[in-house]
């Protein structure tokens, strides 16, 4: 047994526990010890994190975030002045619709009468039940069935079928109007919502940059006095908005706890006597061009391509209403983000 063990072949005498065997773990093991060794000498991997913005960039980064919330907010604004244009048609036209329906009804209700005597007296075929429908639809689907009644009453006859097409045309401008209406809604949803989504974040930012939500004005105050040399409706629509002063800035708002930018000036200019409308494209569009150069109080000024708004007060300033966390405030107009993205003026 033992020859058979001496004179196998290796791997046979590594199976049965021989030196082939014992040679192996020795093998196995020194390298088992190498890897832990090289384990404990290797140096670990740290994770960087990224380097923290300078004040400068953070600065300027806040002013993208402020240029594109702006922007957001004029969409915003669009949007809810087109859902009243169309809410304004979806209910003219269910007045004209309903004023359409009692002229069918009393109409309806003639022919009704003249269908059963011309049926009474052989002259027609039933037609009671369709007369009697209140359905414009089922008349004008079945409208052949008036060449059974008399030629002499046909001018009668035309005015009916005249008045059902005409309510049927008035229902389907309602339903298109209403159709209209709720994908308006349904748009403008989808803005609040992700409108929501930038505030908030516009929020944190500012905490994180020590910005707070305090305003030029100061002290939490609200309210001031213009004093400027302005007179008629310029200065009307100044003291509006210096009393204005203080008061936090909220998209959509008219007023009178909170403004947006564009409501603020069409306020303020209201109190004037002046309709510039809502939003900061169509006030863009509603007043005369002027040169900055030319300037005066009460002038409109404009920024970041029609996305922000606010009334000059004056040497080189104005008054505005600049974005969520901020308040009705006095900044300069001839440095920094307002210089730069000095975009027009108008004058109401």
């Amino acid at each position: 047994m033992a020859k058979d063990l001496i004179g196998a072949p290796a791997r046979e005498r590594d199976r049965r526990g021989g030196p082939a065997s014992r040679g192996t773990s020795r093998r196995l093991a020194a390298a088992a010890c190498l890897t832990v060794t090289a384990a404990l000498v290797s140096p670990p991997v740290v994770a960087h994190a990224d380097p923290r913005p300078t004040k400068a960039q953070a600065q300027k980064k806040l002013d993208k975030l402020s240029e594109q919330f702006d922007q957001e907010v004029e969409k915003y604004n669009q949007n809810r002045e087109k859902l009243k244009v169309a809410k304004k048609k979806y209910d003219a036209a269910t007045k004209a619709s309903k004023e359409e329906q009692a002229t069918f009804e009393q109409q309806r209700s003639k022919i009704a009468q003249m269908a059963a005597a011309a049926y009474k007296n052989g002259d027609s075929a039933d037609v009671t039940g369709f007369v009697g429908s209140k359905d414009p639809q089922s008349i004008l689907d079945q409208a052949a069935v008036f060449s059974h009644l008399s030629h002499e009453r046909s001018s009668q006859l035309t005015q009916f079928l005249a008045t059902a097409q005409r309510l049927r045309r008035e229902q389907a401008q309602a339903k298109a109007a209403y159709d209209e209406v709720k994908q308006k809604q349904d748009e403008l949803k989808k803005k609040k919502v992700e409108l929501d989504k930038a505030v908030e974040k516009q929020k944190a930012l500012v905490r994180r940059l020590g910005g707070g939500s305090s305003s030029s004005s100061g002290g939490g105050a609200t309210g001031g006095t213009y004093t400027g040399p302005a007179s008629g409706a310029p200065r009307t629509a100044l003291d509006f908005a210096y009393a204005q002063l203080g008061k936090p800035y909220q998209y959509g708002a008219e007023g009178p706890n909170s403004y947006d930018c564009s409501g603020l000036t069409m306020k303020a200019w209201a109190a004037a006597g002046v309709n510039i409308t809502r939003t900061t494209n169509s006030q863009y569009a509603a007043t005369k061009r002027v040169a900055k150069s030319n300037l005066q109080p009460g002038d409109l000024v404009f920024f970041s391509g029609l996305g922000h708004v606010g009334l000059y007060v004056g040497g080189g300033k104005m008054i505005h209403a600049p974005r969520t966390g901020k308040n009705v405030e006095i900044v300069s107009i001839t440095s920094g983000y307002y210089l730069s993205n000095y975009y027009g003026a108008g004058r109401p």
